[in-house]
């Protein structure tokens, strides 16, 4: 049995590898191209959107982007189309109330034009109504591929195809909106596609709303996981503006390095609650065991690594230090850690609570830390206090995650509440 399952998770591996590779190589590629038809002022102003897209994209997401996975894997087969179906219908109408206040966002944050802004309110917000999380619970890498990556990757690419004949941002733009709905369009039907019973779309919008109740958790989660992570940036511009292109440097390379771990993370999302509640605290068990010896491992490689690939990404232009570089490899392994045993561990034990507070938590540490040892210790101190910050989430993670587990393996008592 052991034999079979290994080269299957490898498999997975390389499926949701596929995705990754896919994406970066053709986000990356897509940027010369859209600076040199443009101009860098035009697509400065699209990042700016695509930015603020990330933050509205928590609303309309409302958590099923964090724990989704998770949920879908620990629900039985025939009962998952019915449970996307109803995120569906919710998603769509916090998009709905969601792009059109963006758009008023972007025009106040930026110098784009109106009809650009509403296009890529639109363009950058749909993504967050897709199903890529349903296909990472599921264990689908391949569907998750052709029905959502595969047609976004497109969309950037027709983007930029058609711009070396029409150079306006509108077209551009445009594209993307066409093909992410597409994305939205095709995945929603790969993930209703071979429902075992009839499922039933409820589009009222009272239940629709009740519905984000039972998410408050992974939008918690969501919404402080973004503040730790984008709010450090912006302090290094407040308290020390001259190291703001080395710090954002580091920081680009931490988040290859994250997006590297992620089809990890996704194998392990499907993997530990498919072996059902008898076998799943096993697996918890030997993944919050494993998951600090890799964070550790990768923190190293990317505190060693960055001084080297700093000005091998920047033409030379930049140069990070082991000041910068070891803060941010602490940085790496705490979010390692907390992914694995936030993500993959705590919600399959029903424990989406704990993961709310841990990000809360490490929140409330990181952001002030982050200005007084920015103002101590400049752009390395910003970055130990996120890298402490997120050993504290971690940290407090693994402990509720060794509690869940000691309650579970203890013999039932007649006259206590049992656990479930």
């Amino acid at each position: 049995m052991a034999s079979k399952a290994a080269p299957a998770l490898f498999r997975r591996f390389g499926g949701f590898a596929t995705s990754l590779v896919f994406s970066t190589v053709i986000n990356l590629l897509a940027i010369p191209f859209v600076i040199s038809t443009l101009g860098k002022e035009t697509w400065g102003e699209l990042a700016l959107a695509q930015a603020t897209a990330a933050i509205f994209g928590i609303a309309v997401a409302f958590g099923w982007g964090t724990v989704g996975a998770a949920l879908v894997a620990s629900l039985p087969e025939r009962e998952r189309p019915q449970m996307f179906l109803d995120s569906l219908v919710s998603r769509v109408y916090l998009f709905l109330f969601a792009a059109p206040v963006m758009y008023f966002v972007v025009l106040l944050m930026g110098k784009i034009d109106p009809p650009v802004a509403a296009l890529a309110s639109v363009a950058y917000v749909l993504p967050f109504v897709g199903a890529s999380w349903f296909f990472i619970g599921q264990a689908k890498p391949w569907k998750l591929f052709l029905c959502d990556v595969l047609p976004q990757g497109l969309g950037i690419v027709a983007g930029v195809v058609l711009i070396q004949f029409f150079p306006q941002p509108v077209v551009f733009v445009l594209a993307l909106l066409a093909f992410n709905l597409l994305a939205v369009i095709i995945g929603a039907a790969g993930a209703l596609s071979r429902a075992g019973h009839p499922v039933k779309a409820d589009l009222r919008i009272v239940p629709a709303m009740k519905r984000l109740r039972d998410q408050k958790y992974g939008v918690i989660a969501a919404g402080t996981g973004s503040l730790n992570s984008n709010l450090p940036l912006l302090a290094v511009g407040q308290v020390v503006a001259a190291a703001l292109p080395q710090y954002a440097m580091a920081d680009r390379l931490f988040r290859f390095a994250v997006a590297g771990f992620g089809p990890v993370l996704q194998v392990i999302q499907g993997w530990i609650p498919e072996a059902g509640p008898a076998k799943s605290s096993h697996r918890i068990r030997t993944v919050a065991r494993i998951a600090p010896l890799v964070g550790l491992l990768a923190g190293i490689l990317l505190a060693l690594l960055t001084p080297w690939a700093s000005p091998l990404f920047s033409s030379g232009v930049i140069t990070i230090d082991y000041s910068l570089s070891i803060p941010f490899g602490l940085i790496l392994a705490g979010v390692i850690v907390a992914q694995v045993v936030g993500l993959a561990c705590l919600i399959p034990l029903g424990k989406g609570a704990a993961l709310a507070k841990s990000t809360a938590i490490g929140a409330a540490f990181n952001v002030p830390m982050m200005f007084v040892l920015g103002i101590l210790y400049g752009a390395p101190g910003v970055a130990w206090a996120v890298g402490l910050a997120e050993l504290v989430v971690a940290g407090y993670q693994i402990m509720v995650v060794r509690d869940s587990l000691k309650h579970l393996v203890q013999p039932p008592v007649p006259s206590a509440e049992q656990p479930h």
